[in-house]
């Protein structure tokens, strides 16, 4: 009873005096309190559970503007978390209650939400629309600042779809309404925007002008990621402007920054990857030592036998012998098959713990490069047990490990069980087995240049195929052909990767003494590569 009389006289107080300093518990907006508290702490399980609270409140005393700003909130939620089917709900019923309690400013942002929705299901035209017409409210409200935000989407939007000269006029009017600002963060992200699109202009001037401003921005504020992104764009810049001096010094920072960033990150699941990594480095230098320790002792083995084959009384010993060394020979086969099957299982984890940390990646960049990293990870992990399931410990045999590979990227595209759109054919004009020290880099290369093709070839629902062809030269030389009969020279989209792939493809053909020749075309796109230094076994 005491405590319901308190309650009452602080309502009392907080609706005439305003000398409440807090909502009641049972209270819509001390609920709504706590769920700005959550997602501030990006702790989204926490907000949705406050939100939910305020949200039956809300229901029970039919309070309109409070069930907008309620399902406004949930929609931030799962944008952020990435759940599209609870994105829609809220935004439909956000939507219903935001105009029949006529917030404008709350209806700005269900249609901002909109259009990132739209966006996320390939939806290019509606998202444009729901972003102007988020723009239009929040004009009306005075609100340039954000009405300038909304155009800036319509400018991603455009761009998406090669829209380039239409989306630098919406990148514009975002510039000229935040270049004033005191706000730091929206001048850098203008400037990202401008920097990019000049970029896919041929502009190169333009983009180094505004990379280099968005570079001071991003310093200031500590934003690891978009300083990444300014660092890019300089050295693409550079690139285009035939300056290979400075292009290779703004990729040599890039590349500096984005070592140092991984180097200082404090996720426990980076920590076990770099664990696992250093673990798989020993394990790999154990199975080199066992191998060569094996071979020293066939050697003894021989020697030791022809010694006492001339003495007819050292036969005996001679059979004796034989059967020792026979049994540690054995042994030892026995144990590194057990290490190339132990390194094939840390490099299965490795994988999976890869595939659980993109599961909390929003950002698409960054999702892409963790994806790619678990291919190149299962492209080493198949070397390794083809290794331990062989008969010859030193050797792979490509055309069954071409095979599975190829098997492994349809699947991880959706292509798999013959069902797909887009075919991969492995070709080898020769049985091939190659020694593990040309296998790994070669698996690599091979998983890269298919992955490419795979990511850009084909876009759509364009079906096509990926030939893998693989043997010897008239030369003698180990000749590697990768190529798509896609979309060829005709796609933007390759213009967005970082170029890791491609250097990565670059360093592992100069360890085989090999360059890579790119032919692009309208009627596709190839990669042929010949190696001058590789071992057979």
């Amino acid at each position: 009873m005491e405590k319901t009389v308190a309650s009452l006289l602080g309502l009392f107080c907080l609706f005439f005096n305003g000398l409440a300093q807090k909502a009641p518990v049972d209270s819509v907006d001390f609920y709504f309190a706590k769920a700005d508290e959550r997602v501030n702490a990006a702790d989204w399980v926490g907000a949705a559970s406050n939100y939910y609270a305020a949200l039956r409140l809300a229901e029970a005393r039919q309070n309109t503007a409070a069930l907008c700003r309620i399902q406004t909130g949930l929609a931030k939620i799962f944008a952020s978390s990435e759940n599209n089917e609870g994105l829609q709900q809220a935004i439909a019923q956000g939507y219903a209650h935001c105009r029949a309690c006529q917030d404008t400013s709350a209806l700005a942002k269900v249609l901002m939400l909109h259009g990132i929705l739209s966006y996320k299901l390939h939806q290019p035209d509606s998202s444009a629309q729901y972003f102007q017409q988020s723009a239009a409210l929040y004009l009306s409200l005075g609100d340039t600042i954000r009405s300038a935000n909304a155009l800036a989407k319509v400018g991603n939007v455009r761009e998406e779809q090669g829209r380039y000269q239409e989306a630098l006029g919406y990148y514009l009017r975002y510039y000229e309404a935040v270049l004033h600002q005191p706000d730091d963060f929206y001048r850098l992200t203008a400037n990202i925007y401008l920097a990019g699109s000049y970029l896919y202009l041929e502009q190169p001037q333009n983009t180094l002008r505004h990379s280099m401003e968005a570079r001071k921005l991003a310093q200031k504020l500590k934003a690891n990621y978009e300083y990444s992104v300014t660092l890019q764009y300089e050295a693409d810049a550079y690139h285009m402007m035939n300056l290979p001096g400075q292009a290779y010094q703004a990729l040599k920072r890039y590349t500096n920054f984005y070592k140092d960033t991984l180097i200082n990150a404090e996720r426990s699941e980076q920590i076990e990857t770099l664990r696992t990594q250093y673990e798989t480095a020993q394990k790999e230098a154990k199975i080199s030592g066992q191998a060569a320790q094996l071979a020293a002792q066939k050697r003894t083995l021989w020697a030791v036998a022809l010694a006492l084959g001339i003495a007819v009384l050292g036969g005996v010993l001679l059979l004796r012998l034989t059967r020792v060394l026979r049994q540690r020979n054995a042994e030892k086969e026995f144990l590194i098959k057990e290490i190339h099957h132990r390194v094939k299982n840390n490099l299965q984890v490795l994988s999976s713990l890869l595939h659980l940390q993109s599961r909390h990646i929003t950002d698409s960049s960054a999702l892409d490069a963790v994806r790619e990293g678990q291919s190149r990870v299962e492209a080493m992990s198949l070397i390794h047990q083809k290794l331990y399931m062989g008969e010859n410990l030193a050797a792979v045999e490509m055309q069954g490990y071409l095979r599975e590979l190829s098997d492994t990227l349809l699947d991880s595209f959706g292509h798999g069980s013959g069902g797909g759109r887009v075919t991969i054919e492995p070709k080898l004009t020769e049985p091939l087995r190659l020694d593990v020290d040309t296998a790994i880099p070669l698996g690599l290369i091979i998983n890269e240049l298919t992955t490419n093709s795979l990511k850009y070839a084909f876009p759509g629902d364009r079906p096509g195929t990926v030939e893998i062809a693989l043997g010897k030269d008239e030369q003698g030389r180990l000749c590697l052909r990768v190529a798509d009969d896609g979309v060829g020279n005709k796609t933007p989209a390759a213009k967005k990767g970082t170029g890791f792939g491609s250097n990565l493809v670059e360093m592992l053909a100069k360890k085989l003494k090999g360059k890579p020749e790119v032919e692009s075309s309208e009627k596709g796109h190839a990669t042929t590569i010949r190696f001058e230094q590789f071992k057979e076994a």
